[in-house]
């Protein structure tokens, strides 16, 4: 799969308007690590209906501030729809979007076009599903889910992979406060097993 910037005109211009790519970028790669991450970001397609609500999720945080959560997930995923509505608990939703959009992409085809390949573009494939990354609003990744000794975190529940989640809230997390990443973490470990 080739590296690209969005080739539609109308996609640069709304692109370049929210800040979501320089400038510099768009006309050239005179600036190599900076084009390299830009057209990382830009690696699958925009038209698709994974891109579009990717762009979506990456224009309203640019509009607010905010960074983008990114997750992949699948109709069949356990431990996705335990994410998922880990999100939109009534004590976290207010804390977590202080600082993040969440935006959840389906890896399968038949359920979101797309989906796996915009995946493959920040995951490399691996991972299994969910996998998050972090995204700043120009779609450059901040941090991700793979603990770099163990793996995919997933959605968290045994203790390392909740402590890597602390570790992702605390690189990415500006208004988040650290009692509100300790809560955090203790809600991920309500329904772990003891022992």
């Amino acid at each position: 799969m080739s590296r690209r910037f969005p080739s539609r005109p109308d996609v640069l211009i709304a692109f370049l308007s929210l800040g979501l790519l320089s400038p510099v970028a768009a006309c050239g790669p005179s600036d190599a690590e900076a084009a390299a991450e830009a057209a990382a970001a830009m690696a699958w397609e925009e038209t698709s209906e994974a891109g579009m609500i990717l762009m979506a999720g990456l224009a309203e945080a640019a509009e607010t501030d905010r960074m983008v959560l990114l997750h992949s997930g699948a109709p069949w995923c356990g431990w996705c729809k335990r994410l998922e509505d880990w999100l939109v608990r009534e004590d976290i939703q207010p804390i977590f979007s202080k600082d993040f959009i969440p935006v959840r992409i389906d890896v399968e085809e038949e359920e979101m076009g797309g989906g796996e390949p915009l995946m493959h573009s920040y995951n490399g494939g691996s991972g299994g599903v969910p996998w998050l990354a972090i995204l700043n609003p120009d779609g450059s990744v901040v941090v991700t889910s793979d603990d770099p000794d163990r793996g995919n975190i997933g959605s968290p529940r045994a203790e390392w992979e909740i402590e890597h989640w602390n570790v992702m809230m605390r690189t990415a997390a500006r208004r988040i406060t650290e009692e509100e990443i300790l809560y955090m973490a203790e809600t991920w470990a309500e329904d772990r097993p003891e022992g």
